[in-house]
């Protein structure tokens, strides 16, 4: 996650790979910003073998399953003009400050 700020407001970056836009979830409260994900390897087949499965793995690097990451909301921020958009696996999001 990268966050960057200007004169007018913070820019969170978030990297999901392997996430669709429908598996992420961006919550706030009074103290936080959090991003909900879930990675997943279900909709890859496997060349030649759409059924097929494997019993032990040589490496694996790929993560899959639940992710999360959360930012405390510094002070000044307006909670309720918070955008987001999703491109080539990042998420932006853009928080405008009071």
């Amino acid at each position: 996650m990268d966050v960057a700020e200007s004169k007018g407001k913070y820019v969170i970056t978030v990297e999901v790979p392997g996430v669709r836009i429908n598996d992420i979830r961006v919550e706030v409260d009074d103290q936080k910003l959090s991003v909900k994900g879930r990675h997943s390897t279900s909709y890859l087949t496997i060349a030649g073998s759409p059924n097929a499965s494997f019993s032990s793995y040589h490496k694996r690097e790929i993560l899959y399953g639940p992710c999360e990451v959360v930012w405390p909301l510094p002070s000044g921020v307006n909670k309720d003009h918070i955008s987001a958009e999703f491109q080539d696996g990042f998420l932006q999001i853009i928080i405008p400050k009071i």
